[in-house]
């Protein structure tokens, strides 16, 4: 099957799967829903005919159910596409490998057996890399990191290795496995053919200027880093924030300076907000709209794909707020927050 072909046969399969994506009106909606009716829920997203959780799913999570959800239509996408293109989306799913690294990196520092940290691992099914097994066997973080070099997370594991015998910090570790994957995406984008990265590499872009907001709000203002720190730790690439001005942010000594220093299209936006979380409402909501966009305009290219894929997981992380907040028995308020969809709706 030659590109234009391909193209062609993805657009119409994403077009078909999109019709399963749900509103934020929708989503809204669902919160509503009387207790024992997750099964609807699950319907109206195409996710019928599962059962209970722990049941006859080989004692899956809710969030690892979801999760092979996505990695399904993913498969189904990817199975079309050669050389480079297949590479980067190939590339995008690893992600949830690096959490998979993150779940093991994180029992072993809190002494977890493995068949504790076995239980909240991913099964990434053909497209897994990550030596899943051999990492739970080793005895500790330092022999982990060292074991991950000879795989092709070996730029990861340097980088995580380093910073872990400076400071064996959980949190500037999983930092470092977050910079280091972005930054390889973005060289992916890199890679594709010239119209393959005009379509792509808007959302990528577009994706790491909004990440690098979030993690310069958090690291500066929630965390309290000092500026050097914060900006080591953003991801070196994007769209519309270069180093220089990434440098400049990290100076900021507010949330409000912050906002006045951003791109139009960032600070119009956040015009109002004064925390880092409502911030993320925010920027994840624009995020959200920009995939939205790129998925309505029927064109015939692999920038769709990704933006039914980031709506897809957008959904899904949705659904399990819903489902968790409702076996939880929290306000319907909160779980709206949780979802993104009070934002949009307001308080019911």
């Amino acid at each position: 099957m030659h590109a234009p072909a391909r193209h062609a046969y993805l657009s119409t399969r994403v077009s078909a799967m999109a019709a399963r994506l749900l509103s934020d009106g929708e989503v809204d909606a669902l919160i509503d829903r009387a207790d024992g009716q997750d099964d609807l829920l699950l319907q109206a997203a195409g996710l019928s005919g599962w059962k209970p959780e722990g049941t006859g799913d080989g004692g899956l999570s809710l969030e690892q159910r979801l999760i092979a959800s996505l990695l399904a239509d993913f498969a189904i996408l990817v199975r079309a596409m050669r050389g480079a293109a297949r590479r980067f989306f190939v590339y995008w799913a690893c992600r949830f490998e690096l959490s998979n690294l993150k779940a093991i990196m994180r029992g072993k520092m809190a002494g977890e057996t493995p068949a504790s940290i076995r239980s909240r691992i991913v099964d990434m099914g053909p497209y897994s890399r990550l030596p899943v097994e051999e990492l739970l066997g080793t005895q500790d973080v330092a022999e982990l990191l060292r074991r991950l070099e000879r795989t092709p997370f070996g730029a990861i594991a340097r980088e995580t290795r380093r910073i872990f015998e400076e400071r064996r910090e959980l949190f500037a570790m999983d930092a470092a496995v977050d910079r280091r994957y972005y930054a390889g995406l973005d060289l992916h984008v890199q890679a594709l053919d010239r119209s393959d990265r005009q379509h792509i590499g808007g959302l990528v872009g577009d994706t790491i200027d909004r990440t690098n907001l979030l993690w310069l709000l958090r690291y500066r203002f929630s965390y309290g880093l000092p500026p050097a720190q914060t900006y080591y730790l953003l991801i070196p690439a994007g769209e519309r924030m270069p180093a220089q001005l990434l440098q400049q942010l990290a100076r900021t000594e507010s949330i409000a300076e912050l906002i006045t220093r951003l791109p139009r299209e960032f600070a119009r936006p956040l015009a109002s907000v004064t925390t880092a979380a409502d911030a993320t409402l925010v920027l994840e909501r624009d995020g959200w709209r920009r995939a939205e966009t790129v998925l309505r305009s029927r064109a015939v290219n692999l920038g769709r794909v990704l933006a039914y894929l980031m709506l897809r997981e957008k959904l899904l992380r949705q659904l399990r707020a819903v489902i968790k907040g409702r076996r939880l028995g929290l306000d319907p308020d909160l779980v709206r927050r949780a979802t993104g969809v009070m934002a949009a709706f307001g308080p019911a």
